[in-house]
């Protein structure tokens, strides 16, 4: 039999930076699928209301690679494996924080 895989062997600085990679690109989607649903003036919202279910993807796609990379950044530096990579990744997630949260600021 194969011994079963302690969760402190994983690399959760490498987990945790990919994940906050994957939800900046879950940004750069949301926006570009939103972008590419813009029409002329007077079209209405047929562009936006089928982009729907892109930009539902892109923001799941976000909120999970987020969450994600919370949690493996709190693995990584509480385990010791990869607080380097963990701290890219929380610099990331913080970065991300801040593009989404201040314009909502105004």
């Amino acid at each position: 039999m194969r011994p079963v895989a302690n969760g402190r062997a994983r690399p959760w600085g490498a987990i945790a930076l990919a994940l906050a990679v994957l939800a900046w690109a879950g940004l750069l989607g949301g926006v570009l699928v939103f972008l590419s649903s813009m029409g002329t003036p007077g079209d209405g919202a047929q562009g936006l209301a089928a982009a729907h279910g892109g930009l539902m993807l892109a923001l799941g796609v976000l909120v999970a690679g987020s969450a994600g990379s919370t949690i493996a950044s709190v693995l990584a530096w509480r385990s010791g494996r990869g607080r380097a990579s963990a701290a890219v990744a929380a610099l990331l997630l913080g970065v991300l924080v801040l593009v989404l949260g201040v314009p909502l600021l105004r």
